[in-house]
């Protein structure tokens, strides 16, 4: 699999999951003060995993960017 297609995935697993959790909670029994606090604990949840997986994404983009640029260098040397 590729890191695109596994990119793809992850971020639609993370909006299947945002969408279902907000339906749960919308025809959950319970006060509009609950349901909101839930919502924004869940929001926070995920755009602090939203950011951990952008920061890995970014982290393996710097690698790739410094391993052609290694292997240009070393090409134009020849």
């Amino acid at each position: 699999m590729s890191e695109n297609t596994g990119s793809k995935m992850f971020f639609s697993f993370l909006t299947g999951a945002a969408l279902g959790a907000g339906l749960a909670l919308l025809f959950a029994p319970q006060s509009g003060k609950e349901t909101r606090k839930q919502i924004k604990d869940l929001s926070e949840k995920l755009s602090g995993e939203m950011k951990d997986e952008v920061e890995k994404i970014s982290e393996k983009a710097k690698g790739l960017i410094e391993g052609a640029k290694d292997t240009f260098s070393k090409k134009t040397r020849i």
